[in-house]
């Protein structure tokens, strides 16, 4: 594994067939900052629409994004939580915290297991490679986590860490998000995205995490810009596969 001090991990989110411009983008601009390898989040059937192994163009350019360093990371497998369960609380957070896109908040192993080998067999088909997976709003059920690790997935990322699950080593990595949800949000997160940077100035790894509609509101993306443009002034740019031993191997499909 790689020496992790000073690091910077930036993410892109949500990324199918209808948010690719806007993730090509963003690499470029991240290019422009510094930043030449960024860790992309795929959701393999975006709330239940057409799964991106259908779509040739889509695939190719996953290709040319995996041969040129950026890594693949299975994000859900529709980003879209098809059941609320629970208390009070658990509807709370599912309902309103995640916009109802917590899809392995509370999910039993087996419907996790389901999910994720809808989401290997895209990859699979595609000829692309898979080694981490993140939970869509970084919420996982306990018994998602262990369908994880027992499927060989070398990482899981939190909102505060990422875990190394073929070693059971959390590594504490904070991170940098913001809001769009509606325009108190997108101030509130702008100010505390800046505000948290300097609270983690000392930690080892620090995470940027960047969604489609950052890119929709100029003041939130010259914020994610500025950001960028500040912690590579002191931090190298990786990925979570590079947290991963040099040995790993990409996912597939069981059978």
């Amino acid at each position: 594994m790689t020496d992790l001090d000073r690091s910077l991990i930036v993410s892109f989110h949500d990324l199918h067939p209808g948010s690719r411009a806007a993730c090509q983008r963003f690499i470029d601009l991240a290019a422009e900052a510094g930043v030449p390898r960024l860790s992309l989040l795929v959701v393999p059937r975006w709330h239940g629409g057409r799964p991106f192994d259908q779509d040739p163009d889509f695939v190719a350019w996953l290709h040319q994004l995996a041969d040129a360093g950026h890594d693949l990371c299975l994000h859900g497998d529709t980003h879209a939580a098809e059941e609320i369960r629970g208390g009070p609380v658990a509807r709370l957070m599912a309902r309103y915290y995640t916009n109802s896109e917590g899809e392995f908040y509370q999910l039993t192993r087996s419907e996790a297991e389901k999910k994720l080998e809808d989401g290997l067999e895209r990859f699979s088909s595609s000829n692309l490679p898979v080694h981490g997976f993140t939970a869509p709003a970084w919420l996982l059920s306990p018994p998602a986590r262990v369908a994880l690790q027992n499927r060989g997935f070398h990482y899981n990322t939190l909102l505060g860490q990422v875990e190394l699950l073929q070693e059971n080593r959390p590594i504490a990595a904070p991170t940098l998000v913001f809001s769009c949800r509606s325009g108190w949000r997108r101030v509130v997160s702008r100010y505390w995205t800046r505000f948290w940077m300097r609270v983690q100035a000392g930690a080892p790894v620090l995470r940027l995490a960047v969604h489609p509609c950052d890119l929709e509101h100029p003041s939130i993306l010259n914020s994610v810009i500025c950001l960028l443009h500040r912690a590579v002034k002191d931090r190298r740019p990786m990925t979570y596969r590079d947290l991963a031993p040099a040995s790993a191997s990409s996912l597939t499909p069981l059978g």
